[in-house]
Order: structure tokens, then sequence, then C-alpha cells
């Protein structure tokens, strides 16, 4: 059995909340499936984006479940999902003159018994936690991030780079898109979290690592994190999705 929660607060700089998240099945012997996006673009657009790809997830899993331990079939659909949110929030975006340019973060998590499958796009991120230890499982699609793996940048240049906010790929901002897929054993102990960079950008690894285990109940992990990341400012909308594997 796998406790779950998830949270999402504004934060204390922006005018509206374009994070969105969702979590379905989990019961009746269904895999667990989270998502959390986080919208960009002018006006609402980002909340449109957000929303949309939210539903894509959300909608097409409840109409079609997916079958536990086939970790080969969730990564094609998980995928597929992501594409058909992509096209979605592209003709959207070419069609309604306030939705320009519009486009989204996505990461998508399926937790099997023994498993856990993720699919990403973006800079929103993926942590698993294990004995005390954490590490983070996505890599983001951003400007330093890539400086970074060629060795132009060191991580700590990275924090105070003038373009480390420039995502290289979002969902809904070209025709196509293409996800990471990661796959992650799983074991009963395990903690996964799931979250936007308004937390991850505001709060140190250890600090995330020390909040996950403060807490057996995923609801107050989610809480915590968030205060937390108000507490340093709140500078963008904030959204954490706690998971904690049992037997």
């Amino acid at each position: 059995m796998v406790r779950y929660a998830g949270k999402s607060d504004i934060g204390r700089a922006r005018a509206q909340n374009e994070d969105a998240f969702c979590i379905v099945g989990g019961d009746g012997g269904q895999p667990l499936v989270v998502a959390v996006a986080d919208g960009m673009g002018g006006h609402r657009a980002g909340g449109v984006a957000s929303g949309m790809a939210i539903e894509a997830v959300s909608s097409s899993i409840m109409s079609a479940p997916l079958v536990d331990g086939d970790c080969e079939a969730a990564a094609t659909r998980l995928t597929s999902i992501i594409g058909e949110a992509n096209d979605d929030i592209y003709r959207r975006s070419l069609t309604e003159r306030e939705c320009a340019g519009m486009g989204t973060t996505l990461i998508v998590a399926v937790a099997f018994h023994e498993t856990l499958v993720v699919a990403h796009v973006g800079d929103s991120c993926a942590y698993h936690c294990r004995a005390n230890e954490l590490r983070k499982v996505t890599t983001d699609h951003t400007y330093v991030e890539e400086l970074v793996r060629i060795g132009m940048l060191t991580r700590e240049e990275a924090l105070t780079h003038p373009r480390r906010n420039y995502i290289t790929k979002v969902v809904g901002c070209t025709s196509e898109v293409s996800a990471d897929i990661y796959e992650v054993s799983l074991e009963p102990g395990d903690r996964v979290m799931l979250c936007t960079d308004g937390l991850s950008k505001m709060l140190e690894d250890s600090e995330i690592l020390s909040a996950v285990y403060a807490s057996d109940d995923p609801d107050a992990i989610c809480a915590s994190l968030i205060e937390q990341a108000n507490q340093r400012g709140g500078y963008d909308n904030i959204t954490a999705l706690a998971m904690i594997i049992g037997e």
C-alpha cells in the first residue's frame, strides 16, 4: 500500500496559481498515478496549459487504468499521454490569442509494487529517498543544466546564472515533444516526492530530505515543504506531492 498526499500553494509573489496536480488510482489494486505541472504564459494562459496537461493525465488513466507491474507498457502509455497533451495545448495556443505561447512542465509517475516509472518534461522534479538519503531522479530541461552536463558550469555557478530559469523543453510550445523516462526500484519504506521548481529552487536538498523524513504523514510532509518555501520568500507557486511506500 502507498500512502500519499498533494498540496499546491500560490506562494507569496504571484497573482495566481498556475501549478496543477492530480492523484489517480491507488485503490482496488490499481497502480497509483500522480502528476505535477507548472504552467507558463501570458495573462492566465499558464494555468490553462497546466490544467489541460493534468486533465489529459487524469482522464486517460481514469478511462483506462494501467496494468500493475507492466513497466514497459506504462512508459509507452505515459509517453503517449504527454504527446496528446502537447498536441491539445499547442493547437489551442495557435487558435486562441490569449493562449499564444503557453506551455507547461509535466511530470507523471506510476507507483507499481516494486518499481516507479516516471515520465518528465521541463524542470519540475522527482526525488527518491531511501535509508535517509535523497536522490533526484529527473534531470531538468534547462539551459544551465545543459551547461553543467557538458562541463561549462559548475553546479554552484548554475545556482546564480542569469539564465538559470530558462527552460529548454516544455509541453505545448512546439508541435512535438519527447519525454524522458526513468525507472526506479521501490522498497517498503521508500519515500517519493514530486514538486514544481517553486519548491526545488527554494530549498537545499538536505532541507528537502529532512522534511521528507520529519513525519510519517504525507500530508504533513507536503505542508511542511510548502511552508518552508514560503518562509524563503515564496517567489513562485509551490506544489508538492509525497508518497510513502508500504508493504
